[in-house]
């Protein structure tokens, strides 16, 4: 990006250098701290990208174990078959309602009706508070996407500013 400029102000240095020619404006100066004040500006923007790009391969690499343990979570074992894990399933949920069933049974029989509705009510807001922590789950990373994009404005800003902006 800065390549075409730098090598005219290098070989116009070069020049002045070569003729040997007086240079009672500054130009000479002038053209240096240009281009030290470019070659730091690039140099301060490169470690900020370097910064940002540390930041984002931790977060790729968080993502990556997520999706992984996901998947080993799901993941099919090859010596069965996906109707066998289906019946499996199937029996697990028959035995949860039979158990649910029998426990309600008993509770009714000693505490009362008003016990199991009581029973009920806490696993409502037990299922409640679930869903509600996946929600605010959501809403963090949401959040914390939200502020790397203000970093990357912010970054980019300061890039600018002192590159071509009044802190040049």
């Amino acid at each position: 990006m800065y390549q075409p400029f730098l090598l005219l102000l290098v070989l116009f240095h070069t020049t002045l250098q070569v003729n040997d020619v007086s240079d009672p404006f500054g130009i000479t100066d002038g053209v240096k701290q240009v281009t030290s004040s470019i070659n730091e500006s690039v140099k301060a923007s490169q470690e900020l990208s370097e910064a940002i790009e540390g930041v984002l391969e931790v977060a790729d690499k968080a993502a990556k174990e997520r999706a992984t343990a996901r998947k080993k979570a799901r993941q099919v074992n090859p010596d069965t078959t996906t109707i066998i894990e289906a019946v499996d399933e199937w029996q697990r949920l028959l035995i949860a309602r039979q158990s649910e069933t029998r426990i309600k049974e008993q509770i009714t029989k000693k505490y009362g009706s008003s016990a199991w509705e009581e029973i009920q009510g806490i696993k409502a807001r037990k299922q409640w508070e679930d869903k509600r922590d996946k929600y605010l789950e959501q809403h963090d990373r949401r959040v914390m996407k939200s502020v790397m994009a203000l970093c990357y404005l912010f970054a980019a800003w300061v890039s600018y500013e002192l590159t071509w902006g009044m802190w040049k």
